[in-house]
């Protein structure tokens, strides 16, 4: 083979590596803005459970104070505080 040849086939294997390289970049920089748009998807997740948490424990706080839980027991079970005639005191 002369030597033209050879540098037209260093030349195709040249070109041919270029493009197969810019193939596999383009690739990467698909998949990692795939992932980053999904990291960002889940940060926003994260904040708006962090918020709906907030909630729930204020809820939770609510509900379980003692006064709400007296007018819960009057209601509901028609619960009330001992007369004195009703006390009976139990001695050891």
């Amino acid at each position: 083979m002369t030597s033209k040849v050879w540098e037209w086939l260093a030349f195709y294997v040249l070109l041919t590596s270029i493009g197969v390289f810019a193939i596999w970049l383009v690739m990467q920089v698909f998949a990692f803005r795939t992932d980053f748009a999904y990291l960002q998807k889940l940060k926003k997740d994260e904040v708006n459970y962090e918020v709906v948490w907030g909630q729930l424990l204020l809820e939770q706080s609510a509900l379980t104070q003692p006064s709400r839980l007296e007018q819960a027991a009057i209601k509901t079970l028609d619960m009330h505080a001992p007369d004195q005639d009703e006390l009976i005191i139990v001695k050891p």
